[in-house]
């Protein structure tokens, strides 16, 4: 008895391990772009149910789609509504995995891992995804056609026939199923799927039973389990939403209440009765009437999803509506995780939320040195009351420098292209100006104390100077913002061409200044003072040139994906 149940776990293992390989080696041929697609094609709840599909049914994984739009939530690149289309589409997808594993190709699990090990090891990326997906295509059927001859064995077993016939769902006379063993048998399919934390592994293994044992698993016993498995398998968003945003958890709450009310749709559908059997099972059959029971059970599967999906779409606001309410947001703003550790999967759109938190960083940077700048002769009330704050803002400036650091190193550990490598350092030395830009905050105020400690004034030529330059470098910041936030590449130009002028400027009224220092037309200590600042704005000016320049490695065009997007691929 327990060498029979190590060897059916065994053979589990296998086939788990399997699945997990295909959607790895399918997450390397394709899984970035088509996790970048959740977000690109969600404009509506239509075109989300198809995104969803598609990608859950390519990514071979319910799970890994749903937990990727917590992720996209969490990150404000979802609204609630926008990631329910695609939501319900992953439970579509997820039946293709079901629709695949029915099929009997015992004859080419053997050929499938040597073929898929030999390219395993050609160092091309792509040639390594498509071996890894092969090899998890043949583990996946050795580890089905193990636990399937494993279970042969344990159906002889009387204790394991007595927990079977607890929820045998056998129709009565009439037709109905017995609410008990339903109830039960729906409840089986949940925890277990809790357990493995996959409804594909759930299925696997109701159709080795399935096919070891017809008399234990039959139709319409398998067909609760597979029912409870869509619970189950809701899990896993609710454990990725544990520390999510509050939109994030209504996301992953509706996922649970979509699944639990298709199927109370279903167990309704089930006690439809005509010609002594459930119309369910009945147009089940009529679509396949010749077909295996596995194939039976996975149509079912597949059926399920689909009408649950279609009944319940044009309830998507009602439904967001209501985890609303069960969930409301307590805070009157949302605070998004933009550089959210799911999006490291999607090194694309992980790279795209960098380049807006090092926008944000930089905005609030150039606040910061302005802040300061405007010190000397500008100080009216709101720029004093922001001056307070400016040694916090440089606290939380040098976080996210620390922040985006971290998040840059993880990223580098993910299977990226080379052109993602190569936008990597880019970015790391943009964050770094971004973050002495913010430093010149204080230099600039404690240089403009000691003006004012002295009572000290510049010469009416020098304060000229002074606003010209800092009128020039306030536009030259403007657009380098503007840039960052895609306003347009002809920017990079005018901010390169803005610091010239500024330098050039700089040069002159350093010389000018030290002409009228020899005039005596302006005293000695707010001389130095002037040139300290006059330092000062070089240095800015040329900090924010250096984030235009290498900004064009990383936001100079459009993603591939969003180039598909607006080529309608």
């Amino acid at each position: 008895m327990i060498g029979l149940l190590i060897n059916v776990f065994g053979g589990l293992a296998i086939f788990i391990y399997g699945m997990k390989l295909m959607g790895d080696g399918l997450g390397v041929v394709a899984g970035e772009r088509m996790r970048s697609i959740l977000r690109l094609f969600s404009v509506n709840r239509y075109v989300g149910v198809v995104s969803g599909a598609v990608v859950t049914a390519v990514m071979n994984s319910s799970s890994a789609s749903t937990v990727m739009v917590i992720g996209f939530i969490n990150a404000g690149l979802l609204t609630l509504v926008q990631s329910l289309g695609i939501i319900f589409g992953a439970n579509i997808g997820s039946t293709m995995t079901g629709q695949l594993i029915a099929f009997k190709i015992d004859s080419i699990i053997m050929p499938a891992i040597i073929i898929g090990l030999v390219l395993l090891f050609i160092p091309k990326r792509s040639w390594s995804g498509w071996g890894m997906t092969i090899l998890g295509f043949g583990f996946l059927f050795l580890g089905m056609g193990m636990m399937g001859g494993e279970l042969k064995g344990l159906v002889e077993v009387q204790k394991f026939r007595d927990l079977f016939s607890l929820f045998q769902c056998n129709p009565d006379e009439n037709g109905f199923l017995p609410i008990g063993q339903l109830l039960g048998a729906i409840g089986v399919g949940v925890l277990v799927t809790c357990i493995l934390q996959s409804s594909a592994a759930c299925l696997g293994i109701v159709l080795s039973i399935a096919m070891s044992a017809p008399e234990l698993m039959n139709f319409y016993t398998a067909v609760p389990l597979v029912l409870g498995s869509n619970i189950g398998t809701t899990i896993t968003a609710q454990l990725a939403a544990i520390t999510a945003t509050r939109p994030a958890k209504q996301a992953a709450l509706a996922h649970t209440l979509f699944n639990v009310a298709g199927t109370l749709m279903m167990i309704g559908i089930f006690y439809i009765v005509w010609d002594g059997e459930s119309i369910f099972f009945k147009l089940v059959k009529s679509f396949s009437p010749s077909a295996s029971l596995q194939r039976l059970i996975a149509n079912a599967h597949t059926i399920f999803n689909v009408v649950t999906t279609l009944v319940l779409l044009p309830f998507v606001k009602p439904l967001a509506a209501l985890c609303e309410k069960l969930l409301p947001i307590k805070d009157a703003k949302v605070k998004y995780r933009r550089l959210e550790p799911i999006l490291l999967d999607t090194p694309e759109v992980a790279l795209q939320q960098t380049t807006t938190v090092l926008r944000k960083m930089l905005g609030k940077a150039w606040r910061s040195v302005n802040c300061a700048f405007k010190l000397y002769d500008r100080n009216d009330t709101e720029n004093l009351e922001f001056s307070l704050r400016l040694d916090e803002l440089e606290l939380a400036i040098d976080e996210r420098q620390a922040d985006i650091s971290s998040y840059l190193a993880r990223l580098m550990e993910k299977p990226i292209s080379h052109s993602q490598a190569e936008h990597i350092p880019m970015l790391l030395h943009c964050v770094n100006d971004a973050e002495r830009i913010g430093d010149h905050a204080s230099i600039v105020r404690e240089i403009l104390e000691t003006l004012q400690k002295g009572e000290k004034k510049l010469s009416a030529h020098a304060d000229e100077e002074y606003w010209h330059l800092l009128n020039l470098l306030t536009k030259q910041a403007q657009n380098t913002l503007s840039l960052l936030a895609g306003a347009g590449d002809y920017l990079r130009e005018q901010i390169l061409s803005k610091k010239d002028e500024i330098l050039a400027l700089v040069v002159k009224y350093e010389r000018d200044h030290l002409y009228r220092l020899r005039e005596k037309r302006c005293s000695a200590e707010a001389g130095v003072i002037y040139i300290e600042l006059l330092s000062e704005i070089r240095k800015v000016s040329r900090h924010l040139a250096n984030i235009a320049e290498r900004s064009s490695a990383f936001y100079n065009e459009k993603s591939s994906v969003e180039k598909a997007a607006a080529h309608g691929v």
